[in-house]
């Protein structure tokens, strides 16, 4: 009996330690619901990642939605893998919140740390995996203190496996995560900073400037752009974002300095892996999408 109990505990400690690739993920976290003014609950939950050493780096209205807010943060667990490793790891480095009025009650979601760091770490997550999973346990904290506390994940049906997470791709001949779309090269880094928050302040292009996080160390900073253009959100998001929770997570679509070029990721990448169920006839209603977005992009990026 004594060997049959130290077994099952040892079975246990594995499985913790040495989670299943066959766990299934999905993108968001519904962490609960506020009563009230929506307003007011952006302001609690940014007091409560303030608490929590989150660091606000902006907000928005996607589709400039008066019943959306994205709040986007960042956390020193998000930072110090993007530090240790660099490159495309830096998409990684934000957390976005999305807040949504639903039927007089304001649903308070999140992206799943757990699915985004397994899809932008791939190889490398196992050994950064205690940040997240400590990420987790911050975000689920903060969702107790919601007037109704539900954390349960949402935005695909059965879920991505660790695995095909890893080496996601929305299909046979369908870009991967590192297939990214390189939207200019600079003579170096701060050439290309000076050049695009010059063209934030002229308003050149259609883009807004939501936040931006650097990592002066690795030459990235990260930037994430509201589309507000007539091919942009308001077209797009409808026609994806068509079902019960919202996905308000989604957005805001970035674009990373690296070094001396800057990249986004394939829109046929991003989009995809933020609706993993996307039916083709749905993603041929945006085919144009991610070309449109590259072109937003371009114009805050090149001229």
């Amino acid at each position: 009996m004594k060997k049959i109990l130290i077994f099952f505990i040892t079975l246990s400690i594995c499985f913790t330690l040495f989670p299943s690739n066959d766990l299934r993920l999905k993108p968001y976290i519904m962490a609960g619901y506020e009563k009230g003014d929506l307003s007011q609950s952006v302001l609690k939950i940014e007091t409560l990642l303030k608490d929590n050493q989150f660091e606000i780096l902006g907000k928005y209205s996607p589709m400039k939605d008066k019943n959306r807010v994205v709040i986007i943060a960042t956390h020193e667990l998000l930072k110090k893998p993007v530090k240790k490793i660099g490159g495309l790891t830096a998409f990684a480095s934000v957390i976005r919140l999305g807040l949504y009025l639903n039927n007089n009650r304001i649903e308070i979601s999140y992206m799943n740390p757990i699915y985004w760091g397994n899809a932008y770490f791939r190889k490398k997550y196992p050994d950064n995996e205690s940040y997240f999973l400590k990420l987790k346990n911050i975000l689920l904290d903060i969702s107790k203190k919601l007037d109704t506390f539900k954390n349960y994940q949402f935005g695909s049906k059965k879920g991505l496996t660790v695995k095909k997470l890893r080496k996601y791709h929305y299909m046979l001949f369908m870009p991967y995560f590192d297939d990214v779309i390189k939207l200019s090269k600079n003579s170096d880094y701060k050439t290309a900073l000076k050049k695009i928050e010059g063209n934030f302040i002229k308003e050149i292009g259609q883009v807004e400037k939501v936040y931006r996080i650097d990592f002066p160390e690795k030459k990235l900073t990260l930037f994430g752009g509201a589309l507000f253009g007539k091919d942009g959100e308001s077209r797009f998001i409808p026609k994806i974002d068509k079902y019960d929770p919202k996905h308000i997570a989604f957005m805001p679509y970035e674009f990373l300095v690296m070094k001396d070029k800057v990249v986004m990721l394939h829109g046929k990448f991003r989009i995809a892996l933020s609706f993993p169920d996307l039916s083709m006839g749905t993603f041929m209603k945006i085919v144009s999408t991610p070309g449109n977005i590259e072109d937003y992009f371009a114009d805050i990026v090149k001229k």
